[in-house]
């Protein structure tokens, strides 16, 4: 049914419009029972509370605010757009994006009051904003609850989400090394994301293990715009000591890198193996398709945002504060073959 209103439910339900209240907003006062109930045909329904209306009656705003940083990789914020706005819609609430790299152009303050005038219920922090202290500390500041995606410190701050970036760096490292490859660059991202830090982490761990030498030529590398790193790509790959495969913090740099090694004459993967990290959709239409780690941004936001919408409500609301991991998965395709007279990539 479309446009049902609360009026309209809680006839079928035969219960009071304040007890459909209650069980919407998680107030208390509503047995377990009839609770169970009411969810239930709210799900049948499809009912979503009308926002409008809901914060005409209450102090808040039902809007949630997802803070990001702007980023030339257009991939990540769209898939964090689409995961928080699926938990937006399923709890009636509304996702406004507040992009934060210029902030600083009006400092916290300036920035204080656009947080005012929004009127924001709650805030989801992402990387790398999920690190900025000062802001984190204007929240608090301001009594306006927040989440965080894939921090890397104060865990005690908020609920977060995360997957393992350490250990993906470090399971895509040994992937190479099963298959032969001692020699693997590292391609990092110019904006030093504290993930990144962790998938080249895992990465330095994968090569110690194995007694495998990290040369500074093939680690030191920060990329980002698509000029830039055809460059740098194009400088590691015509070296002496030109490694056998190059591991990507990012698939938007491993795409730079294929295309650096078709430029200069190289075959991927006959001459020099790459792989990626983010599964984003142009992996499989890339030649050859890119052999990459899946991770759930998507996921994530919906999984964060969701954290943050539950501590809101009446008494029955959860405000304390939790960590929740995510799996990751290496997706296995072409842009990998074996070193060392290995014959097939598996």
């Amino acid at each position: 049914m479309t446009h049902l209103t609360i009026m309209e439910l809680a006839k079928r339900a035969q219960v009071s419009m304040k007890t459909i209240s209650r069980v919407i907003n998680k107030e208390s006062g509503v047995g377990a029972k009839k609770r169970a109930e009411i969810e239930a045909l709210i799900e049948s329904l499809g009912f979503v509370p009308n926002a409008a209306a809901r914060a005409m009656a209450s102090s808040r705003s039902y809007l949630i605010g997802l803070l990001m940083h702007q980023t030339n990789n257009h991939y990540y914020p769209h898939e964090l757009q689409i995961g928080a706005m699926r938990a937006c819609r399923q709890r009636g609430y509304h996702l406004t994006v507040e992009e934060t790299r210029n902030y600083e152009e009006g400092g916290l303050e300036g920035f204080r009051k656009r947080l005012l005038a929004a009127r924001f219920d709650g805030i989801v922090l992402t990387p790398p904003v999920t690190e900025d202290v000062g802001l984190m500390a204007l929240l608090e500041q301001l009594k306006l609850p927040y989440v965080r995606i894939a921090p890397v410190s104060d865990y005690e701050r908020s609920s977060y989400v995360y997957m393992d970036d350490e250990a993906a760096g470090y399971e895509m490292t040994c992937y190479l090394i099963d298959r032969g490859h001692s020699e693997i660059a590292f391609l990092d991202n110019i904006l030093g994301l504290a993930s990144s830090d962790q998938r080249r982490s895992g990465y330095v761990r994968a090569m110690n293990e194995a007694g495998f030498t990290i040369r500074p030529e093939w680690s030191g590398h920060r990329l980002s715009y698509l000029s830039t790193r055809m460059e740098e790509v194009e400088r590691l790959i015509l070296l002496d000591t030109r490694p056998t495969a190059i591991f990507a913090s990012a698939d938007f740099l491993a795409f730079g890198a294929i295309a650096a090694a078709y430029k200069n004459g190289l075959t991927v993967p006959k001459d020099i193996s790459i792989v990626g990290f983010d599964n984003s959709p142009g992996c499989e239409s890339v030649w050859p398709p890119l052999t990459t780690v899946h991770q759930p941004i998507a996921d994530m936001a919906e999984t964060a945002t969701y954290l943050l919408l539950d501590q809101f409500g009446g008494d029955l609301a959860r405000p304390q504060k939790r960590g929740q991991k995510l799996p990751y998965h290496l997706v296995v395709r072409a842009s990998v073959a074996p070193s060392l007279g290995r014959s097939d990539e598996t």
